[in-house]
């Protein structure tokens, strides 16, 4: 750079002596043309300069303001023209110089900046890199923790769909322990009435196809003298006898057959594929051998017995419910004459079974379609004559039949279930008439309910509800025990009882002596009256008069009332009263009747003026 300034000042010095050297003498053209052949080599030095423009502007200077300067020194017109072309020249010469010098800079910045994005984008693209490989160990990882909430996920939803399936198969599981105890007897794990149903229908579904010749027995088991285990060893050993005849039954029966409790002291067996009466007597009596074997319990040896009643199929009934009525009629006939443990179902039983399965379909809408009625017959006071009781009796005068023995419907709706709703219609009704009679002191109205409404825990209710609804006082009404079926003397019975006679309600004890009623029932039970079977009066004068004293000095002796039933003449009405019997009842003072004419009945009996009316 020195040595170039150094030419630049010896080509300045040479430059300026051009002028007095060359154009001392020169025309003006001449002189023209020297300015513009400085100028042409001014613009090609500075196109030879053109990375510099300064350095070209300033060589372009030294070359052309010499020779401006002395021709604008001479002060002539002629010299002043080329000089202001010098001048222009030069300044043209600048300009151009200074523009491509701001188009150099402009380039070399853009240069700049290409280069600096460049750096930018290789530095973006190693930062991409870097963030790819970032991204690559990052996606590993992330692939890694996905696969494991997958294996999570799936964790969770195999053990979600384990517990459903456990949920479901306890849930199945529950169903079948809940059809199985629907159909299970749970004292003595046989069949129950509703599993035994269910049996015979599949049994005897085939018999109904044309050409089908198979058979069936079904053998209807009552127990005898089990009533007298419950009554001397308690509830719970009469469960442990029901226990082993039922695990008697399993081991003495053929390996085809099946047993069933069908209730209380009641069972059931099924011999399928058999159907001669001698192969089925023979099975029944292995079963009443079995069943005779003494039983050993923790209060000591008991002895039980059995009745069996058969019945076949198809010749008896292809249904389950005629074969249970026909082998129960059986069963029936065989504790009713006392001569052979077993009896076959037969033509007179046959009719008899055929009015007691008519009765069956007609007896549930009797109630419906109002055909029972109530109709009173009157208990008097032996010493005067007057009505002291009256028994409200149910009666069904059908309207094609005619009237309906009590003893034959309303066994059949303790066998049914419907004495429920018979009991409940019969008690408030006769409230509701007791409530109506005429008369300053109309009598008390007695109500037979059988044991299974005693032992069903709504019977209290039932009596408050009807004396309510017919506003007759509670000592008015004495509730008769009638044991047709047998009672079970338990806690929740006494206290039933209990109840009923801290409301005022009396008790009367019903068949007494007929083998239902005991003496531990005289004093178990809160009673105050004792009914004796009309069996033992229709025996007086004569062997019956030895029970009924009997009967006389035990209730005394308890304080209770006696009733003596069925009596029909003036004869036996005066043993009676000689015995010490309290009140009687048969036809010699009045026969049942229905209300309006128990209620004319009433008024002439006791003198009454009054009309004999019904009272609203």
């Amino acid at each position: 750079m020195p040595q170039y300034l150094a030419g630049l000042a010896g080509s300045s010095l040479l430059w300026a002596a051009l002028p007095w050297v060359a154009f001392a003498d020169a025309e003006p053209a001449a002189r023209a043309a020297a300015i513009a052949a400085l100028l042409a080599a001014a613009f090609a030095e500075s196109l030879a300069l053109r990375a510099m423009s300064r350095l070209a502007i300033a060589q372009a200077g030294v070359a052309i303001l010499p020779a401006v300067a002395w021709l604008v020194a001479l002060a002539e017109r002629p010299a002043l023209a080329p000089a202001a072309i010098g001048l222009a020249g030069l300044f043209v010469l600048a300009m151009l110089s200074l523009s491509r010098d701001r188009h150099l800079h402009r380039l070399m910045a853009a240069e700049l900046e290409v280069q600096r994005l460049a750096g930018i984008e290789d530095h973006l693209q190693e930062r991409i890199g870097t963030l790819e490989m970032e991204l690559a160990r990052t996606g590993s990882a992330l692939d890694m923790a996905r696969a494991e909430v997958s294996v999570h996920e799936a964790r969770d939803r195999a053990g979600e769909e384990l517990r459903h399936v456990q949920h479901s198969a306890d849930l199945e599981r529950r169903s079948l322990e809940l059809a199985r105890e629907a159909v299970t007897d749970p004292l003595t794990m046989l069949p129950n009435r509703k599993g035994i149903n269910e049996h015979l229908i599949e049994l005897l579904e085939p018999m109904e196809r044309p050409g089908n010749e198979s058979e069936l027995a079904l053998l209807f088991l009552d127990l005898d003298k089990f009533k007298d285990i419950n009554d001397q060893h308690g509830h719970l050993a009469g469960d442990n006898v029901l226990k082993v005849v039922a695990e008697r039954l399993r081991e003495c029966l053929p390996r085809s057959a099946f047993s069933a409790r069908w209730g209380g002291d009641e069972f059931i067996v099924v011999l399928p594929g058999l159907g001669r009466v001698e192969q089925v007597r023979m099975v029944a009596e292995k079963i009443c051998q079995e069943l005779s074997v003494p039983i050993r319990l923790e209060a000591g040896t008991v002895r039980v017995g059995c009745s069996v009643g058969i019945a076949l199929a198809p010749y008896h009934g292809r249904t389950p419910q005629t074969l249970i009525i026909a082998a129960d009629q059986a069963v029936y006939a065989a504790k009713v004459e006392r001569k052979d443990r077993v009896r076959v179902f037969d033509v007179v039983m046959a009719k008899k079974a055929q009015r007691q399965h008519q009765i069956a379909q007609a007896l549930p809408g009797a109630l419906e379609r109002n055909q029972l009625a109530v109709y009173y017959q009157p208990i008097v006071n032996a010493l005067d004559g007057s009505t002291s009781h009256v028994e409200a009796l149910a009666r069904w005068p059908h309207p094609t039949w005619g009237p309906v023995s009590p003893d034959e419907f309303i066994r059949e709706a303790e066998r049914n279930g419907q004495i429920h709703a018979m009991g409940r219609w019969v008690l408030r009704q006769a409230c509701l008439d007791a409530s109506r009679w005429p008369g300053a002191h109309p009598p008390s109205v007695s109500v037979n309910v059988s044991a299974a409404q005693v032992s069903s825990g709504r019977l209290v209710s039932q009596v408050r509800e009807a004396l309510a609804a017919s506003k007759l006082p509670a000592h008015r009404l004495v509730i008769e025990l009638t044991e047709s079926m047998e009672m079970a003397i338990s806690e929740s019975v006494s206290q039933t009882l209990s109840d009923l006679r801290d409301m005022g309600v009396s008790l009367a004890l019903d068949d007494f002596g007929t083998g239902y009623s005991s003496l531990q029932s005289l004093r178990r039970q809160p009673v105050s009256l004792v009914k004796i079977d009309k069996s033992f009066v229709g025996d007086v004068p004569g062997g019956g008069e030895v029970l009924i004293k009997a009967t006389v000095d035990v209730a005394r002796h308890f304080g209770l009332g006696v009733v003596a039933e069925g009596v029909e003449t003036a004869q036996q009405r005066t043993r009676l009263e000689s015995l010490g019997v309290n009140y009687m009842q048969g036809y010699l003072f009045g026969r049942p009747m229905p209300v309006e004419e128990f209620v004319a009945w009433l008024g002439l009996r006791d003198g009454s003026s009054e009309p004999f009316v019904l009272r609203a």
